[in-house]
């Protein structure tokens, strides 16, 4: 999956203490939750959003100290890079 943004691929990151870790505009929350949902990963998103300098906003989605940095990468590297939320 890209990042809508940047245009380049979502990385999920795995340096977090609190476990891996993604960062997305919050414009792609919907499509985020329908692949982490389809695949039943578990995750909360932070109900903050920071914008800096006039950019999109950006939030965090979390998958906590068990979770699978490389199981969660995978998934989202199998989307499709142009398929819109709610498009099976």
């Amino acid at each position: 999956m890209i990042d809508t943004t940047t245009r380049e691929r979502l990385r999920v990151a795995a340096d977090g203490i609190a476990g891996p870790y993604l960062m997305i505009p919050v414009s792609q929350v919907p499509r985020i939750r329908e692949a982490l949902d389809r695949h039943r990963v578990h995750y909360w998103i932070d109900a903050d959003a920071i914008s800096l300098d006039g950019k999109p906003a950006v939030t965090v989605v979390n998958f906590g100290r068990t979770g699978d940095a490389q199981r969660v990468q995978r998934i989202l590297d199998a989307e499709p890079a142009d398929r819109p939320a709610g498009i099976p």
